[in-house]
């Protein structure tokens, strides 16, 4: 049983890792808080949805089809961030609920309120003498958030490009006055971050089921996980996103199912009042 639990939370906490990835990086480098940041995710997920259900879209070719997609719709926020004044994070939170608002009933036009998911016939490894089965969708779900946070953090520290993201991160203002262009700067951490959400998307439609107004959800789990780590600190997502995977499932086996969501803003609410700068200490250091 233990094992069991163990495995679900690490792979529910690889899946908001995945989750929080895209907004952690944007909000790192450009400070725009993306309040629309889970109904994107949700965007990413009908759209899986509808290619498989009505087009047969094999599951796994829907994921290019969704990064692409949300990388388009991450860009074109970006330039609409660019002309909002300051103060640039307060403002931002209201342009970007107002575009949460305009998903959420965009969602339920074609969408309907209707509870959806993304059905795939998948495979199971067992190991009946540990009582410990794995599903092709966990299997998944930890690849590919080992995957993405591995390519970013690459992305961040090994490249020159990367470089100036994490110059961009430290001090904005520093990093303009070095010569680094910070505008395009925040257009390539827009189009990475959609690039993330929309793998997360079809993954969300494949855990969790899709309705309109399942966005807050998302949008919590990356504020937590986000806050946890510290800005712009990707390898700690993947840290907070199994601490908080391994919080709610603890949460579900001695207080029911109906705390799980409750766990997630007592977490948020202590480390706000606690740690607003984050738990882990260690970030990327001086850029060299």
């Amino acid at each position: 049983m233990w094992l069991q639990l163990a495995l679900n939370a690490f792979t529910l906490g690889s899946f908001y890792a995945l989750i929080a990835l895209g907004f952690s990086l944007i909000f790192g480098i450009t400070r725009a808080f993306n309040l629309a940041h889970g109904e994107m995710v949700l965007l990413g997920g009908y759209l899986a949805y509808v290619l498989g259900t009505y087009w047969q879209v094999p599951f796994f070719w829907t994921l290019p089809a969704c990064m692409l997609t949300l990388l388009l719709l991450a860009v074109l926020l970006q330039a609409l961030l660019q002309h909002v004044r300051e103060p640039f994070e307060l403002n931002s939170l209201v342009v970007t609920f107002g575009l949460a608002l305009v998903l959420q009933n965009g969602m339920l036009v074609l969408f309907s309120a209707n509870h959806r998911l993304i059905r795939n016939a998948e495979a199971a490894w067992s190991l009946p003498s540990l009582h410990l089965t794995l599903t092709q969708l966990q299997a998944w779900l930890i690849a590919l958030s080992l995957l993405a946070t591995f390519l970013v953090s690459i992305l961040l520290r090994k490249t020159f490009l990367g470089k100036a993201l994490r110059a961009t991160i430290q001090d904005r203002e520093a990093a303009r006055l070095a010569g680094i262009p910070v505008e395009r700067m925040s257009v390539i951490a827009f189009a990475v971050g959609g690039i993330l959400i929309g793998l997360a998307g079809p993954l969300y439609g494949s855990t969790a089921y899709l309705h309109p107004w399942g966005g807050m959800e998302a949008t919590l789990i990356a504020v937590v996980i986000t806050i946890f780590a510290g800005v712009g600190r990707i390898r700690g997502v993947l840290l907070g996103g199994w601490a908080l995977g391994l919080a709610e499932s603890l949460a579900v086996v001695f207080l029911g199912t109906s705390w799980r969501e409750l766990v997630s803003a007592l977490v948020l609410i202590i480390l706000l009042i606690l740690r607003p700068e984050g738990l882990l200490r260690v970030s990327y250091g001086p850029v060299r």
